[in-house]
């Protein structure tokens, strides 16, 4: 049994957790790590609690022992004397490993005994950490160190304390799609990347054959090393082995989709396009349509003129059953004019990132992890006014943004790729 599916299916353990407790299972046995105490000196200390686990398959039981043993010394009171009742020489001093090995045993009984191993945690935690704290206020065993989960346990490395914070666990379970796909890393690709993989997904696939250069460490989620952009690792390469330290499979595919692979996305859950106009675009869009793959379609449209950057950036939403709107009315571009915006390839930061924002919303809706009262499928965002624009939604008031009517809403070639992956 691992420690972090246990704590997951405990309350009392999982409320350790969120508390801030080092909780850790070894050999059956419950460790507490990080507690301060006062030595013979006087002086402020670090141990653990130890106790073995009453268990029921998967979860913990009420203790069927109150005696609760101490790693790494005996506990005093701030003067350095024994603490009155709390110390108890006959009580078997137990051992998870060679490490792990109990200095004393404390012996307190409530009447009817601990009700879980929160009570009993913190029983012995007040009795321990006050004498602490006497001394060095500051101390606590509060450290908030994540629980690490095994390879069987899920997709993240660590143990999802957020979503059982957030009390959001039952909801966040929507988002646990087997297969998620990512066309394109560049800016807007590599932000959506950043948010997906903090979702349940259970296996994320990128797509993109290009090299990180150092104007991409510009535009995309936290801080390349030099030493990164020196390495020439493909873009697929590079942002696998960062977030792979959060999260489990994360499929890298040093290759660009193509008419010849665009199989390889038609058993995907969803996808998402953030990539470069082209022949190749219109064959990933008409397979996902023809297979009811849903999809959304990422656009960063901006120029810059004499004193300012100004432009529009769009998603598209294509869902099974709701698919014909993307190409009856020609709201993505597969080929730019001469004089297309997007030829200039400007691309900025957060521009990239609103646009990634924009389509985890629209996506989390669909899963229903969001409220959604309007559906839609179509949203253009502009920069000089600051509005949304929405269309194919249910709302009576879907083609109209902020003040402005259905026929000023903006094309697609007002606001399309802008080259999102390019290197």
């Amino acid at each position: 049994m691992s420690g972090s599916r246990l704590v997951r299916s405990s309350a009392d353990l999982a409320r350790l957790v969120q508390d801030g407790y080092a909780v850790r299972v070894v050999n059956g046995f419950l460790v507490i790590d990080d507690i301060p105490f006062v030595d013979d000196a006087a002086q402020v200390q670090w141990g653990s609690f130890l106790c073995p686990l009453d268990l029921s398959g998967d979860t913990a039981m009420a203790p069927s022992n109150h005696v609760m043993c101490f790693i790494g010394g005996v506990p005093r009171n701030k003067n350095g004397k024994p603490i009155d009742g709390l110390v108890n020489d006959g009580v078997q001093k137990w051992s998870a490993s060679a490490e792990l090995t109990a200095s004393c045993g404390f012996s307190q009984k409530p009447t009817g005994g601990y009700p879980d191993y929160y009570e009993k945690v913190t029983h012995y935690a007040a009795m321990v950490i006050g004498p602490a704290q006497a001394i060095a206020p500051e101390a606590t065993p509060l450290t908030f160190k994540p629980v690490e989960t095994d390879e069987d346990d899920g997709v993240f490395r660590y143990l999802d304390t957020f979503s059982s914070r957030a009390g959001i666990t039952e909801i966040n379970v929507r988002l646990a799609l087997k297969k998620v796909v990512i066309v394109g890393l560049g800016g807007t690709g590599a932000y959506l990347l950043d948010l997906l993989v903090k979702t349940p997904i259970h296996a994320l696939h990128l797509y993109d054959s290009d090299i990180l250069r150092t104007h991409n460490a510009f535009r995309a989620p936290g801080a390349a090393s030099l030493a990164d952009l020196q390495k020439g690792l493909k873009k697929v390469e590079y942002f696998t082995r960062i977030y792979s330290r959060m999260r489990r499979h994360i499929e890298a595919h040093p290759v660009n989709v193509t008419s010849e692979n665009v199989g390889e996305l038609l058993d995907a859950d969803f996808v998402f396009l953030a990539m470069d106009t082209g022949p190749d675009k219109k064959a990933i869009i008409e397979a996902l349509t023809i297979n009811s793959v849903p999809f959304i379609d990422t656009g960063v449209g901006v120029s810059k003129d004499a004193e300012y950057i100004d432009g529009q950036i769009r998603i598209t939403t294509s869902l099974p059953g709701r698919m014909e709107h993307v190409e009856r009315d020609r709201l993505i571009s597969y080929f730019g004019g001469e004089d297309a915006e997007y030829d200039t390839n400007l691309q900025v930061a957060e521009l990239n990132s609103f646009t990634a924002n924009l389509a985890i919303f629209r996506y989390k809706k669909y899963l229903g992890f969001y409220a959604d009262t309007e559906n839609e499928l179509h949203t253009v965002y502009a920069v000089d006014s600051n509005e949304l624009y929405n269309r194919y939604g249910t709302s009576t008031n879907q083609d109209e943004g902020i003040g402005l009517g259905a026929d000023h809403f903006p094309t697609c070639a007002d606001a399309e790729d802008g080259s999102e992956a390019a290197a």
